[in-house]
């Protein structure tokens, strides 16, 4: 079923796509002025078009998913090559598998190469079969989850395929299918690459990006898994989250709950970051259109990340670790400013999810308080038990009120 606002979205998007000038429609100065000149179009064009009702939630498998593969073919198209080299045309950009199809491209790098930068985001979605509180609105649009992050390597590809030169080490540009039905893209690819995995110096992975937990943390994302990286991937995403008005707080694998792509290149031993905004109370709903991205906090994501990608392909390469502990005091550290500023939307919570909510801060501020040296196992257990229960509550509630004004 198309909603009326389905049909707004439309023409929203027709304007995108046969807009000319500089300025993005409908977008605010400050994503302009961080995003370069080839991408001032990109992030709501491909929101505007991947997260609309035309694309029926993109579940794989059907039409919508298939328009969805055609966009992104057309838009890799101008800037890069199908990373499938057994096919030609369109199908080079395809990897089709069971059920559904990765779509993969790349930007070559310097001759020679043999290393590769992988950078990906799932692009399918859940069609019609998500909760909604509008009867009569059923489609599953993904905004946040994940068209979103599919902007955000697309608008790298851009950025890195404009600038003079090509990159030192190529990037592969994935966009997983079926995601959604249990990271089977990924799995499928890991198990055949494009190019070689032991040659892949780094994954950047996108799940869920312009959006927000609560109105209280409209500047706050994530960048989960680093430390697979060492100490150098550690290093340049610090770096990346550097700049700009974001709170970017790093932490250890385990807080993705193994609930994203990300966990199978980390499984393959692949040095990984994954950047993401968490899931809040417009997630996996037919709420969750382009009304839900904070465009605003996108762009400056879209900036970090290419941050990140530009120091994988520039710079040295990152060596797998894969003996990290499960959880660290760091992580305490890195959750405290997020639980404290939570607390000014406790209201919005019921009285037994409140109780929940204050006690996450209380032992997060005593772990903090009582300093590395007392770190135990016994933290390590509180911390990740009290926040698998506080995402399952900040996922409640309406979808509402979490766009920056102007959005």
């Amino acid at each position: 079923m198309t909603s009326r606002r389905g049909f707004r979205l439309a023409v929203a998007t027709l304007l995108f796509v046969t807009a000319t000038g500089i300025q993005i429609v409908g977008a605010s100065p400050s994503t302009n002025a961080i995003l370069g000149q080839g991408n001032r179009l990109g992030l709501e064009r491909d929101l505007g078009f991947l997260a609309s009702d035309a694309t029926q939630g993109r579940d794989n498998d059907t039409p919508g998913s298939t328009l969805a593969q055609n966009y992104l073919i057309g838009e890799l198209k101008h800037f890069a090559v199908g990373a499938n080299t057994s096919s030609t045309g369109d199908d080079a950009f395809k990897q089709p598998m069971p059920g559904g199809t990765n779509i993969v491209a790349m930007i070559p790098g310097r001759a020679p190469t043999n290393e590769y930068v992988l950078v990906g985001a799932h692009y399918d979605h859940l069609g019609n079969g998500c909760r909604s509180s509008d009867p009569n609105d059923d489609v599953c649009n993904g905004a946040t989850d994940n068209a979103a992050g599919v902007a955000n390597v697309l608008s790298i590809g851009r950025e890195i395929a404009q600038r003079p030169g090509a990159p030192r080490r190529t990037v592969v540009l994935a966009f997983w299918d079926r995601e959604e039905d249990g990271l089977l893209g990924s799995a499928f690819y890991v198990r055949n690459p494009l190019v070689p995995l032991a040659q892949t110096v780094g994954y950047v992975n996108y799940d869920i990006q312009g959006a927000n937990l609560l109105p209280s943390l409209e500047r706050d994302t994530f960048a989960i898994g680093a430390e697979t990286g060492g100490a150098r991937l550690q290093s340049l995403v610090r770096s990346s989250a550097q700049h700009g008005p974001l709170d970017t707080h790093s932490l250890s694998a385990i807080f993705g709950e193994n609930r994203s792509d990300y966990v199978n290149l980390i499984g393959a031993g692949v040095p990984t970051v994954f950047y993401s905004d968490a899931t809040g109370p417009c997630y996996h709903t037919a709420q969750d259109g382009i009304r839900a991205v904070d465009f605003w906090k996108l762009g400056f994501e879209a900036r970090m990340g290419l941050q990140t990608v530009e120091g994988l392909v520039d710079g040295a390469r990152p060596s797998f670790s894969g003996s990290n502990p499960l959880a660290t005091y760091g992580d305490a550290v890195a959750l405290q400013p997020t639980v404290n500023k939570a607390m000014a939307d406790i209201g919005r919570f019921s009285m037994s999810d409140r109780s929940t909510l204050l006690q996450l801060r209380a032992d997060v501020n005593r772990i903090v308080a009582e300093g590395p040296a007392n770190f135990d196992s016994a933290d390590v257990g509180t911390m990740l038990g009290e926040a698998a229960a506080v995402v399952q509550i900040l996922n409640s509630g309406p979808c509402a009120g979490f766009q920056k004004p102007g959005n």
